[in-house]
């Protein structure tokens, strides 16, 4: 189905997005959340367990949804071998993890974009993505218009490349990953250290001033509405995984049992 990417239009728009991710490589997980209101689901290629064959388990269970949100995956690295595969499945974005400088972000774009702006192969004759090839003739132009390109910034040194990244354009979204950007400063999940908000202030203002959107996830002291007020367009509020774990407890404390978590 070639369709608006629900993410790029609430980005458009101004409107506050909201997502959450698929950590456990589950079609029931992604069909599931897929029917709450979402804007965006991230399926995960970098640290989930599933490979290329669960990822089109998701999206085709999360695109019988009547109106699924956008479904986005995060690919292990920015390589066109990464990136290609997830696309021509059926990937309505990117996410390329641990982007740290401009020659990321070049084979990022790359690996985004047909020729002659970037080298994806011209897999859409017979790719799920372009409906098997149904949609030959419409889908390169519709890939140009609504595939969304999101790096992530997760460290110190990506942070410190943010203005060269960000002058080579290209990059819809800059993704900011709060606990690993802690941990390259060597506090990993000290939300409040000094080291930890200049690099979270630096990235947010850096980002802002390019004019490229501004993600990032909820975290102790940093909830989903302190970040729009510092003008994230997308929060992403939890995963699958989490869920179901919070779910559970909650349900053995409504219980009245008294079990350690």
């Amino acid at each position: 189905m070639l369709r608006p990417n629900p993410l790029r239009q609430a980005i458009a728009a101004g409107r506050q997005a909201i997502g959450a991710w698929l950590f456990m490589a589950s079609a029931a997980n992604a069909e599931l959340l897929a029917d709450v209101p979402f804007d965006a689901l991230v399926i995960d290629q970098e640290h989930g367990p599933g490979g290329l064959e669960s990822v089109v388990a998701q999206l085709r269970a999360a695109g019988s949804v009547g109106s699924p949100p956008a479904l986005l995956a995060r690919a292990p690295d920015c390589s066109m071998a990464a990136i290609k595969p997830l696309l021509d499945a059926g990937a309505e974005g990117i996410f390329a993890p641990n982007v740290e400088s401009v020659e990321q972000v070049a084979a990022l774009v790359e690996a985004m974009h047909y020729p002659p702006r970037g080298r994806r192969g011209l897999h859409y004759t017979v790719s799920r993505a372009a409906g098997w090839g149904r949609h030959v003739n419409e889908y390169a132009d519709h890939a140009e218009r609504e595939l969304l390109t999101v790096a992530m910034i997760e460290s110190a040194a990506g942070v410190a490349a943010l203005s060269q990244m960000v002058a080579h354009g290209g990059v819809d979204m800059f993704f900011v990953g709060p606990l690993d950007l802690s941990a390259s400063l060597g506090h990993a999940g000290d939300y409040a250290h000094p080291l930890f908000r200049e690099a979270l202030d630096e990235a947010e203002r850096r980002i802002l001033e390019s004019g490229a959107a501004l993600g990032g996830a909820i975290i102790p002291g940093h909830d989903a509405k302190a970040l729009f007020s510092r003008g994230y367009s997308f929060v992403t509020v939890g995963a699958d995984a989490g869920f179901l774990r919070s779910a559970a407890l909650q349900a053995l404390a409504t219980a009245g049992a008294d079990r350690n978590g």
